[in-house]
């Protein structure tokens, strides 16, 4: 009889190899293809809302140009032409910017904050219209008024065209 020890006879415990991460689960498939449906749907809907708003950003940076001019019946009447293209290109095909001066400032009122665009008419109407009288600081605080009722109306006005009865 050999007298060995009965612990030499023992060999070391193998693990089992560990479970391998590829290729996973089909859970994780269907995850990972809803994960990416709902990405693309995502990105156009950012991209449509970016490109939707580019005559708002366009027009902001024409007001910022304008906003560096020295004539003051000069800025007020590109002011108001910016104002009109604008709405044009916002409601294509219902022509707001071809209203008369009263009903186009009440369709600024109507189609973003009704408390801009608070001037009175007169004033605005001889700022418009009639020849201009340089230095004249009631048109250079007339416009900056509208200036800033103007940029608050670029970035915040309805896309919905409100009802307008010019009558």
């Amino acid at each position: 009889m050999t007298n060995q020890d009965p612990l030499a006879q023992l060999r070391d415990i193998h693990l089992p190899e560990a479970i391998s991460a590829w290729p996973p689960a089909p859970g994780w498939w269907v995850l990972l293809g809803m994960s990416t449906i709902v990405g693309i749907i995502a990105g156009r809907g950012l991209l449509q809302r970016y490109r939707s708003r580019l005559y708002r950003r366009q027009a902001l940076q024409k007001l910022s140009l304008i906003d560096t001019g020295n004539d003051a019946h000069q800025q007020l009447q590109e002011l108001f032409e910016l104002l009109r293209q604008t709405a044009d290109t916002v409601y294509y095909g219902q022509r707001f910017g071809g209203l008369s001066l009263p009903h186009f400032i009440d369709f600024l009122q109507l189609s973003g904050n009704s408390q801009c665009f608070q001037v009175d008419q007169k004033t605005l109407e001889s700022a418009l219209y009639s020849p201009p009288i340089h230095n004249d600081g009631r048109y250079h605080a007339l416009f900056t008024r509208l200036s800033k009722d103007s940029r608050q109306w670029i970035r915040c006005h309805k896309t919905r065209a409100p009802e307008i009865h010019p009558c």
